[in-house]
This record gives C-alpha cells, structure tokens and sequence, in this order.
C-alpha cells in the first residue's frame, strides 16, 4: 500500500475522487522512494496503466499506434510527461499516477520477464522489446517480479521516470 512521506495533508495514494483535491500537476514524494503526480484522468486508466501527463495535468492513456511531428501523439499538443496508474481511476476523476518508485505495478501484455527490456504498445501497457511490431522502447522501466502470461497481466517494475525511445535509439520528443 503506498502511502505520503512529504507534508501534505489529505493525499490518498491508493484511491481516486471526483472532486478536485489539490491543484493539477502537484506533486508528493511516498514511501518506496516515489513520486506521483496529481491529475485528471481524460480516459479510463487501470491499475498498472501507462498514460501521457500533459503540462495542464490531464491524463491519457497512452497510445503509441499514431505518432505526430516532434515525437507527440496525434491530437497531443505541448510538453508531456509520463505516469503509470497505481490504482483505477475513471474517466473524468482525480488521482495520483507515479512518476518513479520501486515496487509499483504495471500492466504486461504476455510475459515480461524480470531483467529483460519492455517496449510500450498502444494500449499503455508493457510487452518484451524486440517482438515484431514493438518499435518504441520503454526507458526507466525495469521489471523487477515477471509478468504472468495472462492478458494483461500485472508485474512489479522499479520505475524512474519513463520515457519512450525509438527503435534506432533516438529518443523522443517527450
């Protein structure tokens, strides 16, 4: 159960609200050496779930089928950043995505063995890097209790602050 070691009062890490809390994009340090993120989810996010973190502090799952110039989304505009869900947060709710921390949850398509890279595919979750059609690979992601084989399927990940990087090794806009 993650819980808040910074100073602010009120924060619950492990469950989201629809009513605003704090100003977007706040930002408090917890146990496990994270940090999350508060935001607004655009889109329904699961537990585990990659999503894009706009600079107004919406969140979006994040999706990597259609690219835009400069590295950005289609239909994302401005900087980024990029969270995974610790907890379900529905559409048009308020909750904490973590930033970085061991011991968070993410969500696998297939096996994700401990060690190995992971890419990200189009629906904000995590698959083996180098299998065909996984272009983008995840960076600050490393796997650290193996993803079963169902789909998805959850995993515990050390998380420092994500980011894509693409196949030739050039990173992204993000």
């Amino acid at each position: 159960m993650a819980f808040v070691t910074s100073s602010i009062l009120g924060v619950d890490l492990n469950n989201s609200s629809t009513t605003q809390m704090f100003a977007l994009n706040t930002k408090v340090i917890g146990n496990n050496d994270s940090e999350y993120h508060y935001v607004i989810a655009t889109a329904a996010l699961a537990t585990g779930q990659f999503c894009y973190i706009q600079f107004q502090g919406t969140a979006d799952v994040m999706t990597t089928g259609a690219w835009a110039g400069a590295g950005l989304p289609i239909g994302v505009s401005g900087n980024m950043d990029i969270g995974v869900a610790q907890t379900s947060i529905a559409a048009g709710s308020f909750g904490w995505v973590a930033k970085k921390g061991q011991n968070l949850m993410v969500l696998c398509s297939g096996t994700c063995p401990s060690g190995v890279p992971v890419g990200f595919t189009n629906s904000g979750t995590l698959v083996t890097a180098g299998l065909v059609g996984v272009s983008l690979t995840a960076m600050g992601v490393f796997i650290t209790t193996s993803a079963s084989t169902g789909t998805p399927s959850v995993a515990n990940a050390l998380i420092t602050y994500p980011r894509i990087v693409g196949q030739n090794g050039s990173g992204l806009a993000l």
